[in-house]
């Protein structure tokens, strides 16, 4: 149906006809505009923080794999065993694995885990890696970190380990 208004517009001599069809035809052609570019910005947005979250994902594997780490400070407890650790450094690869070097060799090969979520990494060495490899094979929580050292502990009732690692 057609709704029409007549009106005499004041002081001229002319005519208005205004199709009430017409401007709704045309305001749901604007809403559904307006709709579907809100629905493209949020799909862009959307593709930006993927984005962004990848690049960020890049750049934390990135910095965990490029050079050596060492221990710089570990504590069982209470207990500082940071000195068990003179010698060794730990070479992490992408493919989630890691080495542990003593002196320059290879001593034992383990894996590694990243939750960014949860702000946990884990590592996992073989019984064969050692007491002191396998002191590591834990998920750590962390509390602090740049590019260059991780400060992370296992929370555990009654205090639970510390450890420091630092890149060469």
């Amino acid at each position: 149906m057609i709704y029409s208004i007549f009106c005499n517009m004041p002081g001229r001599n002319t005519r208005l006809f205004i199709n009430f069809n017409v401007l709704k035809t045309r305001l749901v052609i604007k809403k559904l505009l307006f709709i579907v570019a809100i629905a493209s910005s949020v799909g862009v947005f959307s593709s930006c923080k993927k984005i962004i979250e990848a690049k960020e994902r890049s750049i934390i594997l990135n910095a965990i794999t490029t050079g050596h780490w060492y221990v710089e400070l570990y504590k069982d407890t209470t207990t500082d065993v940071t000195p068990e650790f003179s010698g060794y450094e730990f070479q992490f690869y992408d493919n989630y694995t890691v080495d542990g070097i003593l002196n320059g060799t290879v001593r034992s090969n383990g894996t590694w885990a990243a939750d960014e979520t949860n702000y946990t990494i884990s590592a996992n060495f073989p019984a064969s890696a050692g007491d002191t490899l396998l002191r590591l094979n834990h998920t750590w929580k962390i509390s602090d970190s740049y590019l260059d050292y991780v400060v992370c502990s296992t929370p555990a009732p009654g205090g639970g380990d510390s450890l420091h690692l630092r890149k060469r």
